[in-house]
């Protein structure tokens, strides 16, 4: 109706509305797969509906069903928005069927169809290689192996093992099809000095897993000592006993620095021995012996010890000389031969003799004064170490060394005369 200042006007009808929402439901999603299963989730990917009822789709619903059940429940608490949901809280070994629904502003819409029964159980895969496969003994005609178990069972028991072994280029089974339940085996009736490879495979419900290589085998001593201590003079014996199948090398080396020529070293299949006659300080270090075969490589060292007399001190020097007196300062050795430096040995000689006379033979610091020396006499001096096994090597002084006071500077001076090329001064000497 209109109105005016005199009035209102007669009414117009509209045509009846019935209220309702603009949009329909969306049509149904479709399942595209189920994947990522274990025992007790399983991953749901689908596709969005053809069409979304005119209205954007704002979530899904995931329903699940028991194949021992008659009732869908609904698997998501959550707007789910993503087309894929991981649906967790399965019970382990039950069957299970799944559906989408999507949902917009109008409503919910008609459930996908609904999927295979997938069962809820950890994925099984063929086994992995069993472990530390390798030979523990050998003779002409015959071969032992033996093996762990594979650090992954491919989420079923090991039902046994097949072994094979290769000649010519053609692998052939040495343990029944079924397999074999011991991780031990003996090859019999075998070429002798033929040369054979094999492999150990685990088998479970899912057939036969990875190979593993057959290695050989290397061990060393177990009582190997890690020190040894021999006299100066002496003979060094290191027997060490081996064993390997194939026979290993055998290697010996000195760690920073070659073996001396003066070396002997024996082995068979069984032991090895370095032996070094006459030893001395620089037979000291660590001795280093590696074996090898197919099965690879083992190492050990043995550290040898030479007991001596100390080497010569480092860094000897004079210093503070006086009119009557110098002091003497060094180093220790560079090696103590193999125990401690009790004590050291200081001599001098004069450059008019040959001969040297003991100072002191008890010092126990790295320096000493020698006093009373006759002052503007030249001297040489040498010290050396002492340790339980003897005296050391002696350093010497390279150049003689003068006995004598550095004279003070000058007392006063005065200026007495200047022409005009020279001048006379007049200085008194500074007592000493």
């Amino acid at each position: 109706m209109a109105v005016n200042s005199y009035g209102v006007s007669e009414p117009i009808t509209s045509p009846s509305v019935i209220m309702k929402n603009p949009f329909v439901a969306p049509g149904s999603p479709q399942i595209l797969e189920v994947t990522n299963i274990a025992r007790d989730s399983m991953t749901i990917c689908w596709s969005a509906p053809e069409t979304d009822g005119g209205s954007e789709i704002v979530g899904y619903i995931v329903e699940k069903k028991d194949r021992s059940g008659i009732k869908w429940t609904r698997c998501n608490r959550q707007k789910v928005t993503d087309v894929c949901f991981r649906v967790q809280g399965l019970i382990e070994d039950h069957e299970y069927e799944f559906r989408v629904s999507a949902e917009n502003a109008a409503g919910i819409s008609e459930p996908s169809l609904p999927t295979s029964y997938y069962k809820a159980s950890d994925p099984k895969y063929k086994p992995g290689p069993p472990t530390n496969a390798h030979v523990i003994d050998t003779t002409k005609s015959s071969i032992s192996v033996t093996w762990g178990k594979p650090l992954n069972d491919g989420g079923s028991a090991i039902q046994g093992y097949i072994m094979k072994e290769v000649s010519a280029e053609e692998w052939t089974i040495c343990t029944p099809p079924t397999g074999l339940q011991a991780t031990r085996l003996t090859v019999e009736k075998l070429k002798e000095n033929a040369e054979y490879n094999f492999r150990v495979c685990a088998i479970n419900s899912e057939g036969v897993g990875e190979p593993a290589e057959v290695h050989g085998s290397i061990e060393l001593d177990a009582d190997l000592r890690k020190v040894v201590s021999v006299r100066a003079g002496g003979s060094l014996r290191l027997f060490i006993t081996i064993r390997g199948r194939p026979e290993p090398s055998v290697k010996w080396e000195k760690e920073e620095s070659a073996l001396t020529e003066r070396a002997v070293i024996e082995s068979t299949g069984s032991y090895t021995m370095l032996v070094i006659d006459n030893v001395n300080r620089f037979d000291s270090g660590k001795y280093i012996l590696s074996l090898e075969n197919k099965s690879g490589t083992k190492s050990a060292f043995v550290n040898v010890r030479v007991l001596d007399s100390p080497s010569a001190p480092q860094n000897f020097e004079v210093k503070d000389v006086k009119k009557d007196s110098v002091t003497l300062c060094w180093d220790p050795p560079l090696t103590d031969g193999g125990a401690k430096i009790t004590n050291y040995i200081v001599e001098k000689r004069e450059s008019t003799r040959k001969a040297y006379t003991t100072v002191t033979s008890n010092c126990t610091q790295n320096f000493f004064k020698i006093e009373e020396l006759q002052e503007g006499g030249i001297f040489y001096f040498r010290v050396c170490a002492v340790n339980e096994y003897g005296i050391g090597v002696m350093v010497e002084t390279k150049n003689p060394v003068k006995v004598a006071q550095v004279p003070m500077p000058p007392g006063k001076v005065t200026l007495v005369d200047v022409t005009k090329n020279s001048a006379l001064i007049n200085g008194v000497c500074a007592a000493q």
